[in-house]
């Protein structure tokens, strides 16, 4: 079984955005999601970090803490260990069986950052599937201060400084030239270079496309008419005519970047991370929040720069690609995951889709949830 689902959940050739587009089922997704921590235990994670670190040993694992602020997200299982030189570093471990799909590039685009200025982690470890027993792991150093997401809880009233300075930081970020777009290949990683597997911002931007409107109708959030509409609005349109790449960290979210209330202070989690365009960013940022926060995002983005030629059409057409796959996504979690969260987040996609439908002359019935 867990030969079979590696292969498919590590595939990313024909993904635009991985979480929607990974080739696993419903059934499965929950299967592995579900239970992804139980299965690790610290002793064993303890005595495999400290068999491939050199030097600076893993002193302890901390307990596990299924509702600590490192424990969200809906892939990795998060521990924190303390080294003898009293760092303390994040594990991040694949469900068990899971070979390493992405570890090298994410690694990759976190020190690419450094580089250019951006805070982010340094890399310790990068610990490959050996067996389906193992684990599949990267140890890397944990960065102080809370995430936008949890300050802003105790702090509303910075909410628009800190989204002017993430955008601020997003417009530093895209001065990275990457070659290729979408997704990048892991062991072009592993040998130090970020190679996107498209040639072309168009097939990066359709991939998965049909499957995902496909699956838009399947759960009655968009008709048959309003899906061919949509095609249409993709097929040889010529703003996707583009060549040049940037890197595109794709969850540039508040629950992943860390702030000292005044700047942005660390980005993390690069495991969405693709080539692209740089408006398509803005437009997946956009996707998480209410249509009017942007405002601040965008005087942060633009503050150093002049605004994008064709701005406007280029992020309406990102932004219902996005929408596209982060409503086909919520959709398939809520087949076994029918949670007042995701209904929330669902009917939060609608009201980008609504707009949508009204930039682009688009009609449709509304939306109804099917279990």
């Amino acid at each position: 079984m867990y030969d079979d689902v590696n292969k498919r959940i590590c595939d990313r050739d024909n993904c635009f955005y991985w979480q929607t587009d990974r080739k696993i089922s419903s059934e499965e997704a929950a299967m592995i999601w579900k239970d992804r921590h139980s299965p690790i235990k610290n002793e064993a994670v303890l005595k495999s970090v400290n068999n491939c670190l050199k030097g600076n040993k893993l002193l302890l694992i901390e307990p596990f803490d299924e509702n600590a602020k490192t424990s969200f997200g809906s892939v990795n299982s998060i521990r924190v260990g303390v080294l003898e030189s009293g760092d303390r570093v994040i594990i991040r471990c694949h469900p068990k069986g899971i070979r390493n799909g992405y570890y090298y590039v994410e690694s990759l685009a976190a020190s690419t950052a450094l580089k250019y200025g951006i805070p982010s982690y340094h890399t310790y470890l990068i610990h490959d599937l050996e067996e389906n027993d193992d684990l599949s792991y990267q140890v890397i150093e944990m960065l102080p201060f809370d995430t936008v997401q949890f300050y802003l809880k105790e702090h509303p009233d910075a909410e628009e400084k800190l989204v002017f300075e993430m955008g601020k930081m997003l417009s530093h970020l895209h001065k990275i030239k990457v070659k290729g777009f979408g997704p990048f290949l892991n062991e072009e990683a592993k040998n130090g270079h970020l190679v996107g597997r498209f040639s072309s911002l168009r097939e990066a931007i359709c991939a998965g496309l049909d499957e995902n409107l496909d699956r838009l109708v399947k759960y009655n959030i968009l008709s048959s008419d309003i899906v061919d509409k949509i095609k249409s609005l993709f097929n040889d349109n010529p703003l996707l005519d583009y060549d040049d790449c940037v890197l595109i960290h794709n969850d540039f979210a508040d629950w992943n970047l860390l702030t000292d209330g005044k700047s942005i202070t660390g980005v993390l989690d690069w495991d969405e991370c693709v080539g692209g365009h740089p408006i398509q960013e803005i437009a997946c940022w956009s996707t998480f929040f209410e249509p009017d926060r942007i405002q601040s995002f965008l005087k942060g983005y633009y503050s150093e720069k002049k605004m994008d030629d064709n701005y406007l059409e280029y992020f309406q057409l990102f932004r219902l690609r996005y929408t596209i796959s982060k409503m086909a996504l919520r959709a398939k979690r809520y087949s076994y995951e029918q949670t007042d969260f995701l209904k929330g987040m669902i009917e939060k996609g609608q009201k980008h889709l609504d707009e949508l439908f009204l930039y682009y002359h688009l009609n449709d019935k509304d939306v109804v949830l099917k279990k």
